[in-house]
């Protein structure tokens, strides 16, 4: 392979905050005979000596890039970027451009490293998120089952705007850390909670980093009937005893496999829009807005109790792309935006109310599936979805659970269900 002559590519070098002196030998080399140095106002005044066509980074990548393109093959062309230019940085944009055979990489120490290596922490287990220049509308979904996250500010979007946004979506069990003008004589480092960081004033130059506090007291736990331990961790099939469920009715839950079979059935997209109707403790919406964790869940229950319940799972398990609705199907529906997938586990002997009110809204393709521990709902569910025009399957679930008994593994047998699922063809 014959290399491009060194006219002919791009070279992307990481600065640090103390400029000339971060870059190794070969960084400085490469920035010492560049004939054009690219860069912000800020980066480019770290470089004060070197004798070169200077471009300021400003809004507009697209014109910076065609800039460049027109020097290469007859200059020597630097882009100087911001620790390592590879993290959430310029070289994928010029990567893009030019090829990967026309763009050399040097990058330095990221802020996000200087960050974990201030509060002692690792960071190979961290979710990194950069809200430079985004609107984050799926953030706080995107956050939300992190344990450990590494946050990129902007002017807009402050730390403080950030825990506002956590808070809101009832994010709240994290402890933050903001580390601000990392490497330069001003640097501070600082801890505080959510609420704290919510009236915090921090420097524009920041990194914020978000560690999951232990969710719950061991007796408000226990008060639910749930275990001390609500870690969670579990990509789908998060077992039914995870869940806060009022002791009263306790087995009133779809049940894991159950659970798995419909969401199976439901097909859920990335960024799907979801309904669950007759929520209850909210099992069914917590694992589809994990697989939906780019869209919304809807979850509709009548039942006051039962709506506090959801917003305790969604605060457990980190879910903040799930809208709790407080209101009885079909009326609460109608005021929602259009699902992709409909999941009915309890309809209050409203069934073919709601399926009109589903088959008005739904989406061109869209699913729904309906669960029924007897014959006459299935019947009915069987009966209006057919009607629609909807295509129709029909399954019987019968599950039996191993259980210890006299030292010999016994099988108890669940509650059979019916999961009637259906789809919409595609206009």
């Amino acid at each position: 392979m014959v290399e491009p002559a060194p006219a002919s590519r791009v070279y992307v070098v990481g600065l640090g905050a103390e400029g000339w002196e971060s870059l190794a030998p070969r960084a400085k080399e490469v920035v010492a005979q560049a004939d054009t140095v690219v860069g912000g106002e800020r980066l480019l005044a770290l470089v004060p000596h070197v004798a070169a066509e200077r471009l300021v980074i400003k809004a507009g990548l697209a014109g910076l890039l065609e800039q460049i393109a027109t020097r290469l093959g007859e200059r020597r062309v630097v882009v100087l970027a911001s620790g390592d230019p590879g993290f959430f940085g310029i070289a994928k944009a010029l990567v893009e451009r030019f090829g990967k055979e026309r763009v050399e990489i040097l990058p330095n120490v990221s802020a996000v490293q200087l960050a974990f290596a201030r509060i002692k922490e690792s960071w190979e287990d961290a979710t990194f998120v950069s809200l430079h220049g985004r609107l984050p509308a799926r953030f706080a979904a995107a956050v939300g089952r992190s344990r450990k996250v590494a946050i990129l500010t902007d002017d807009v979007n402050s730390p403080a705007v950030i825990a506002r946004s956590l808070l809101a979506a009832g994010l709240g069990g994290y402890h933050a850390y903001v580390c601000e003008d990392l490497g330069l004589p001003d640097e501070r480092v600082r801890e505080c909670d959510l609420a704290t960081l919510t009236e915090l004033a921090t420097a524009p130059l920041n990194v914020l980093i978000l560690i999951r506090e232990q969710a719950a007291e061991e007796g408000e736990a226990a008060d639910l009937g749930q275990p001390a331990s609500l870690t969670g961790g579990w990509p789908y099939g998060i077992p039914d005893e995870e869940f806060y469920q009022r002791r009263p009715r306790r087995g009133l839950i779809t049940k894991v496999e159950v659970r798995l079979a419909s969401l199976a059935k439901l097909a859920l997209t990335e960024s799907g829009t979801v309904w669950d109707i007759g929520a209850g403790s909210g099992a069914v919406t917590i694992e589809a807005a994990l697989a939906a964790r780019l869209g919304r869940v809807f979850a509709v229950e009548r039942d006051a109790e039962s709506i506090d319940l959801i917003r305790r799972n969604i605060a457990k398990f980190g879910v903040a792309n799930v809208v709790p609705v407080h209101g009885t199907a079909p009326a609460a529906l109608a005021a929602l935006p259009a699902p992709d997938a409909v999941f009915v586990g309890g309809s209050g002997g409203q069934l073919a109310a709601i399926v009109d009110a589903v088959d008005r809204q739904l989406r061109a393709g869209g699913r729904v599936v309906v669960n029924a521990t007897t014959v006459e709902t299935a019947g009915a569910a069987l009966a209006a979805l057919r009607e629609k025009g909807f295509a129709v399957t029909a399954t019987l679930l019968q599950v039996s659970r191993g259980k210890e008994l006299a030292g010999l593994t016994h099988f108890e047998a669940l509650d059979p269900v019916f999961v009637i699922a259906a789809r919409r063809g595609r206009s």
